[in-house]
């Protein structure tokens, strides 16, 4: 019985022991992985990522993350039953499987490349909160948006300095497309490979720069974040994203009210109404800040630049690839075009890669074959790609999550910051897909945060956080 006992214990701490080393092994992962994430987006950096180096470097990312979900369900084997979310999601991994099948005769080895990508880092985010502790997850975070942040910075400041000189240029990457850099066409594209993807990631970074502000008492950590917000929050302005304005001013309302509604459930006698005035008030005070910050930051900028460079163009700030007649840039022909391509396969879709060269092979005259145009949305790319089952397995996944965050929202309890945070960054994602596509399928940094932002809300939900360790 002694020896029984013994080897009962000797085995849970070796179980310790492994989790322990786990967490930071995967800790190590997350700072790796958001740091190309964003490294591919910065130009300098990115034509590094080009090439069969580049090819070889992704696959090994996609194999970590393989291997690192494989130990997170191997650890968390003897966790209990499944519930209905997990399920979900499994089912939407089968799915995405048979899509992948189905469209064996187009892109075979991207369609099995994106489910890899897909099921290797779903699994290893989303149960992440189930595997690291809080206080480990937060750390881990707060060093991520630290050195993340550092590195995006040097690109901001370059990029305001070509704005402020009215420096312009185009490059050609390896595979020879046309790349513009610097002020263009109205936009500050600066060094990054895509004003709009570079203005959402500094709008991301400074979502976790206020989360890492909050959770220390460190001055000169603060003094640091608060000047990174400033030049992320500068490049967003000249950046002239008109989807990452909506996308912030969607994203931080969201906040105001969730923060009013979180006072108003911890008062006992708080009415209806006083909850509605109350954030009505905050809207517009915050409404007031915005178009205020916007002021501050655009027009001195703008006046610095006419000085230093006084031939530049009045309107140099003036996008002409937008009017009355295009307002959505070219998206609402592009969204009709990949709606009537899926009408073709409406149950399985065309899988990951199929689509473009399907309809490149069926319909060589089609706008989409001639342009290569992707979905700009990802919910349009949910449904092309997996159908009417994928999207509606995804669907009542997220549709589920929702609910069951109301429920909790709903209780006297007040939420944590954490919660706070993390339900705030899934609606800051969740609009940034309404115009762009590349979330599900690859490998960036919003995939990451979004994943482990909603496991971290459903464990929050259920009430099972990892509890602190020993």
């Amino acid at each position: 019985m002694r020896v029984y006992s013994l080897e009962c214990t000797l085995r849970k701490k070796w179980r310790i022991i492994m989790k322990n080393k786990l967490q930071r092994i995967i800790c190590c992962y997350i700072i790796f992985y958001a740091l190309y994430s964003v490294s591919t987006r910065f130009i300098p950096t990115a034509v590094l990522w080009e090439g069969p180096a580049a090819d070889i470097l992704y696959k090994s990312i996609i194999i970590g993350s393989g291997i690192l979900s494989l130990l997170c369900l191997y650890v968390l084997r003897n966790s209990r039953k499944l519930d209905i979310q997990t399920i979900l999601l499994g089912v939407f991994i089968l799915v995405l499987g048979v899509s992948s099948l189905l469209n064996y005769k187009y892109e075979l080895a991207g369609n099995i490349l994106g489910l890899a990508t897909f099921a290797s880092q779903l699994i290893l985010f989303y149960f992440l909160p189930k595997i690291l502790t809080e206080n480990r997850l937060v750390r881990c975070l707060q060093l991520t948006a630290l050195l993340s942040s550092f590195f995006w910075n040097i690109g901001c400041i370059a990029s305001l300095w070509q704005y402020i000189r009215n420096i312009h240029y185009t490059i050609l990457n390896p595979e020879g497309h046309r790349i513009r850099q610097g002020i263009v066409d109205g936009r500050l594209f600066g060094l990054f490979s895509d004003p709009n993807f570079a203005a959402f990631t500094s709008l991301i970074l400074i979502f976790l720069l206020l989360f890492t502000i909050r959770k220390t008492s460190f001055f000169p950590l603060k003094i640091y974040g608060w000047t990174s917000i400033v030049l992320n929050t500068c490049y967003i302005i000249m950046s002239n994203s008109r989807t990452i304005f909506i996308a912030a001013a969607g994203t931080i309302f969201f906040t105001v009210i969730l923060i009013t509604y979180r006072q108003h459930r911890s008062k006992e006698e708080a009415s209806l109404g006083r909850f509605f005035i109350q954030s009505v008030k905050r809207g517009v005070i915050v409404l007031a800040a915005m178009i205020a910050v916007y002021s501050l930051i655009f027009f001195p900028l703008r006046q610095i630049g006419q000085m230093l460079e006084p031939e530049r163009a009045v309107n140099d700030m003036i996008r002409e690839d937008v009017n009355t007649d295009n307002i959505t840039n070219n998206r609402s022909t592009i969204w009709k075009n990949y709606l009537s391509l899926y009408k073709e396969k409406p149950l399985f879709g065309f899988s990951v890669r199929s689509a473009l060269p399907y309809v490149t092979d069926k319909y060589p005259d089609n706008y989409l074959a001639k342009t290569q145009y992707v979905t700009h949305n990802g919910y349009l790319s949910l449904l092309v790609e997996t159908g009417a089952v994928g999207f509606c397995v995804m669907g009542t996944f997220f549709l589920l999550i929702f609910l069951q965050s109301v429920r909790k929202l709903r209780q006297k309890e007040t939420v944590s910051e954490s919660y706070l945070f993390f339900a705030s960054l899934t609606v800051s994602i969740l609009i940034f897909l309404i115009c762009f596509h590349d979330v599900f399928f690859t490998v960036n940094i919003e995939t990451m945060l979004l994943y482990i932002a909603i496991g971290y809300l459903h464990c929050a939900n259920k009430g099972s956080l990892t509890a602190q360790s020993a």
